[in-house]
């Protein structure tokens, strides 16, 4: 009951999913018109987050479908998958970039590649891949800010590690910056 405390703690964690807007503050209408705005962002929030929730199962359905039909395995090795598509990226069109985004659950990064073809697909990994904070960072302001929907980190990191299998043959995430790296320092050196 302090005057102008912030909760902090488990206190602070509770009230951080909670709305709150401070009736004492503002005048009544502007609290009513800021609560209903704060309603209507939540609602908007629970009906995007049950559309991914449909656009995954309909394509884990259509995904089941097509290995029925085709009588394929269940399961294509490693070196397979990267045959088949890690050449191919760049070919790309905007459905198949959509296509693998949701077989990938990588679902909320479709609003961000929507209208990208695997061209820009393949330059938008090699941006991550070379400034990977700032990029999670601008990808997740631009989905907050253009979608009102939320970058799981989780979801930043199986986006790189399966474009990295697809783009980069294998090599493990770091290798070419830590080469990358190393020869800048030594010229620094010098």
């Amino acid at each position: 009951m302090k005057k102008e405390y912030t909760p902090d703690g488990w206190l602070g964690f509770i009230l951080g999913t909670r709305l709150y807007i401070d009736f004492g503050t503002y005048e009544f209408e502007k609290a009513i018109g800021l609560l209903d705005n704060e309603i209507q962002l939540q609602k908007k929030k629970r009906k995007e987050a049950k559309e991914s929730a449909r656009i995954e199962r309909k394509a884990a359905d259509d995904a089941d479908i097509k290995k029925e039909n085709k009588g394929e395995m269940a399961f294509e090795s490693e070196s397979e998958t990267k045959l088949n598509l890690g050449s191919t990226v760049s070919r790309w069109n905007e459905t198949k970039v959509r296509d693998f985004l949701i077989k990938q659950n990588l679902v909320s990064m479709v609003p961000l590649c929507d209208g990208i073809n695997g061209e820009e697909l393949s330059e938008l990994y090699s941006m991550c891949k070379a400034n990977s904070t700032s990029m999670y960072r601008s990808l997740k302001f631009e989905l907050l800010h253009s979608h009102h929907r939320i970058l799981p980190i989780s979801t930043f990191l199986r986006f790189m590690s399966r474009m990295r299998s697809m783009c980069d043959d294998g090599l493990p995430s770091n290798s070419k910056t830590l080469k990358k790296t190393a020869v800048e320092n030594i010229e620094d050196e010098d």
